[in-house]
């Protein structure tokens, strides 16, 4: 699941504020160049500049980043691209931050917004603001809520390319076997309905122990971890508990781990849970893990407010790029209309440009009310500044509040959390 995928963040990165970046490195290198046509003329004589794009890929993916720059020299005949591919996050993380800290790094790179406030607030990344205006980049064309993740005191540091949010999926059969005829709107319907579809051998819901699925309650009672100033309020510690009390009070959730799954999909393709907080990607996962299910995908229900997360991966141009203006005019490129259509059609990614949201969803037209709700009211991750040690903090508090049962509670895990990932 490509939210896992923030996980990987190589610590390495926190040092390369002292670093510039270049753009003439081979370093890393695995993918092809496009090559453009030294100081073209409609370029007025510039010199040829070489912009480096590093990212990891799968084939489709990477079928899609060469989509991206492809022709690209007939626009901006000064600029050629170095395309810098890793097959995995893993590699990505290991090989960029010692490139960037040896100054011959990328000058852009592609990420997700689930962790970049941490590398955003260490200088890592460049605003791009002025370079938008600078390069004529359309900013109203991709869906408003998902610039929320990339957004800090009101500047802007990456450009989203595809879009993902947060659903919840109900195994339909289950459903119908229930004796319950309405879809849950609510979080109070949500334990009803997940205490009716219980049974001897299937929990009503699946708890997996993860920042994305607990992040969901947490924006559904109003509260929101706001980079680390909010922590521990009282909305945060609701959503927690309401988590909690889904295992402990009401006894209806499964987690993965006690079945010896690797994530939640996984359990309710094998429909050992009837539903699950949930994502786009189960649409895939079903279509090969259990093709005959019929799966029902709503908008995250309310708590005490309509919330949904809004993510999405992104180009960011780094901070230490000799390059900046020719950067932002790749990016700009990178994300004509044409190259989000080919994400569609290639890749399956739903578009950062809100215009083309319903060329996807005519392929997916279950997912239509998520991705509305998704525009009304999307919400990004903002966790604290030191992500990766606040996740690991988070989940193996959970998991001991839980399964531990030796009297922590929600209300002192988060004043923990807060005390030691909290900004003021």
């Amino acid at each position: 699941m490509r939210k896992n995928v923030v996980l990987l963040l190589c610590s390495l990165l926190l040092m390369l504020t002292a670093a510039g970046c270049g753009s003439n490195s081979n370093a890393g290198s695995t993918g092809n160049s496009t090559s453009g046509n030294a100081g073209g003329a409609n370029q007025g004589g510039k010199e040829t500049v070489e912009v480096t794009m590093a990212y990891w890929a799968n084939a489709s993916e990477q079928k899609n980043f060469e989509f991206m720059v492809n022709g690209l020299e007939k626009e901006y005949p000064n600029i050629k691209v170095k395309m810098q591919m890793y097959p995995t996050s893993d590699e990505f993380w290991k090989a960029v931050p010692s490139a960037i800290a040896a100054g011959v790094g990328p000058d852009i790179i592609a990420m997700s917004d689930e962790g970049n406030y941490e590398y955003i607030k260490k200088g890592v990344l460049a605003p791009l603001d002025e370079l938008i205006g600078q390069v004529g980049f359309e900013k109203d064309r991709i869906t408003a809520s998902l610039y929320k993740g990339w957004t800090n005191e009101n500047e802007l540091y990456g450009i989203p390319y595809d879009s993902s949010t947060s659903m919840l999926a109900i195994n339909k059969a289950m459903f119908d076997k229930s004796g319950i005829t309405k879809y849950p709107e609510t979080m109070d319907e949500v334990v009803e309905l997940a205490k009716a579809m219980t049974t001897k051998d299937v929990k009503g819901i699946i708890g997996n122990i993860d920042p994305f699925h607990i992040t969901q309650y947490v924006h559904a009672f109003g509260g929101d971890w706001g980079f680390g100033k909010t922590i521990n309020s009282k909305e945060n510690v609701a959503g927690v508990q309401f988590f909690v009390d889904l295992f402990l009070k009401n006894q209806v959730a499964i987690a993965p781990i006690e079945v010896g799954a690797p994530w939640d999909g996984e359990v309710f393709s094998q429909e050992k849970g009837a539903m699950s907080t949930a994502g786009p990607w189960y649409v895939g996962h079903l279509k090969e893990a259990n093709p005959d299910m019929e799966m029902v995908a709503l908008p995250m229900p309310k708590g005490t407010v309509e919330a949904q997360s809004a993510y999405s991966h992104g180009l960011s141009i780094l901070a230490g790029s000799k390059h900046k203006e020719e950067a932002m005019s790749v990016i700009k490129y990178a994300l004509r209309d044409e190259a989000q259509i080919n994400a569609i059609d290639v890749v399956g990614y739903s578009p950062a440009v809100s215009a083309l949201l319903p060329k996807y969803l005519e392929q997916n037209p279950e997912l239509k009310p998520v991705f509305d709700n998704m525009e009304k009211y999307g919400m990004p991750f903002a966790y604290p500044e030191q992500t990766k040690a606040f996740h690991a903090d988070l989940l193996k508090g959970v998991e001991e509040i839980i399964f531990k049962k030796d009297g922590l509670t929600v209300e002192q895990l988060l004043d923990k959390l807060q005390s030691e990932y909290g900004e003021n």
